[in-house]
């Protein structure tokens, strides 16, 4: 009897590779390209994209998943770049120590908007009506069309601030303390509510143009 069974090795060493893999790596790579192929979940409608759930009574904003509120002011910016060194330094030390004092998450986003000129159009358009000037009516019409043009045609670079709370309290409570700590360098002002909704409506819309240019 041969002490090496060629035939005897080989059913030795196919008994051992099932019991080491159970499973072949030929199934394994068909289930693997079976989930790659899997097509990605589309989402139903906007509001399974947006992270906002609702506006509470005071204006602040509802977030869902993690939950929170969050609320928007705007930023009334300064060129230090103007400023005398002292007044520069100042400014630049007042809003590290805010930012320092300010733990939680909060967001300052720039947006290039429309420039607004509804109130001076207003006016121009009720002289309008009440002028019986022939001339003075053409320069009104004239301003006007330059109004409406500015409108048109022009943006400003305008900054606001987003704060984060667990609560209302807790956002309107470091609104508070903000204002407190940068106040004197960096005024916050509010934000009207058909703003807030051009703001966000911007920016979950990169591609779309605000006011009368939409």
């Amino acid at each position: 009897m041969a002490i090496f069974d060629e035939k005897e090795i080989q059913k030795q060493a196919v008994r051992s590779s099932k019991k080491l893999f159970p499973f072949s790596p030929q199934g394994s790579k068909g289930e693997t390209k079976k989930k790659k192929e899997k097509p990605p979940e589309i989402k139903k409608s906007v509001t399974d994209i947006i992270p906002i759930i609702d506006q509470t009574k005071n204006g602040l904003f509802e977030l869902k998943e993690e939950g929170g509120y969050f609320d928007i002011w705007q930023i009334q910016s300064t060129d230090v770049n103007s400023l005398n060194e002292e007044d520069a330094n100042r400014h630049i030390y007042m809003l590290a120590k805010g930012y320092q004092g300010d733990e939680k998450s909060l967001k300052v986003v720039s947006l290039n908007l429309p420039v607004s000129t509804q109130k001076q159009q207003q006016f121009l358009q009720k002289k309008i009506k009440q002028s019986e000037d022939a001339l003075f009516l053409r320069f009104l019409q004239k301003k006007l069309k330059e109004l409406q043009y500015l409108e048109w045609g022009r943006t400003n670079r305008e900054y606001f601030l987003f704060l984060y709370g667990d609560k209302e309290t807790d956002v309107i409570a470091r609104h508070a303390q903000f204002m407190r700590d940068v106040q004197s360098v960096l005024p916050l002002s509010t934000v009207s509510q058909e703003k807030k909704i051009d703001l966000l409506y911007k920016l979950y819309n990169q591609n779309a143009k605000l006011g009368n240019k939409q």
